[in-house]
């Protein structure tokens, strides 16, 4: 009987194990336990910043990065940039993290929180974003656009009632199919079938976006980009 047990056990453990998304999918992934440096890059690792990291566990999982100005009246934020080539797939993928929100994230409806940013391929200083996903006015928006084609984008969002200090995982999934945004592994939101991501540019930053302003007023923890769209019983940042 304990040897059918374990053997019931085993099974479970192996299927749990095989839900999640394998290695061989992962793009980019950061987990800010020690600094903002990537833990893996399918593409170049190189990266800018002088953001900060939590200490003594102050992160979802380990430590988070520190997405506001002035942390502990120390320094400015800026954003941690990382490299696209390679860390992101535009035809499918999912890209999931964890958000801790600040006091006053949502104290100005019109102010934009950033998450995670990308600019077009042009001059970053004076081209418009490409895709984001950040936070305004009490929503969630998922927001794209191809300069290329400027009759092109996609404008999701998503009302939250989200406290300060509490975690939330974010998911969001594009593919053939449509794209979905996930909210602590619920589907909260679909939009139609379409093309692939647009164009993105070189670099990407998570936590803020033009070079530090639009902070997130947030800690931000285990960021990852997929090759493919997950479902949610595939997410990695929910250990």
């Amino acid at each position: 009987m304990i040897r059918c047990t374990l053997t019931v056990f085993a099974v479970l453990a192996l299927a749990c194990s095989m839900a999640i998304a394998q290695p061989g999918d992962l793009l980019f992934h950061a987990s800010f336990d020690e600094s903002h440096h990537p833990d893996f890059t399918a593409g170049p690792a190189t990266t800018q910043s002088q953001s900060s990291v939590t200490t003594g566990g102050g992160g979802r999982i380990g430590e988070a990065l520190v997405a506001y100005r002035g942390f502990r009246g120390i320094e400015p934020f800026l954003a941690p940039s990382y490299l696209t080539a390679g860390n992101i797939d535009r035809e499918q993928g999912t890209i999931e993290l964890w958000i801790k929100p600040g006091e006053g994230l949502f104290d100005d409806p019109e102010e934009r929180r950033v998450y995670i940013h990308w600019w077009v391929e042009r001059d970053r200083k004076l081209a418009p974003k490409v895709f984001r996903i950040d936070t305004r006015g009490g929503n969630l928006r998922i927001f794209e656009q191809d300069v290329a084609d400027a009759g092109y984008s996609s404008h999701m969002q998503i009302p939250v009632d989200w406290r300060p200090g509490e975690w939330h995982h974010v998911a969001y999934t594009w593919a053939e199919g449509g794209r979905i945004v996930y909210i602590d592994r619920v589907e909260m939101g679909r939009s139609q079938p379409g093309r692939g991501l647009p164009r993105l540019g070189e670099i990407f930053t998570i936590g803020a976006g033009s070079w530090g302003f639009d902070y997130a007023q947030a800690l931000v923890d285990e960021a990852y980009i997929w090759n493919r769209a997950l479902t949610p019983d595939e997410f990695g940042g929910l250990e």
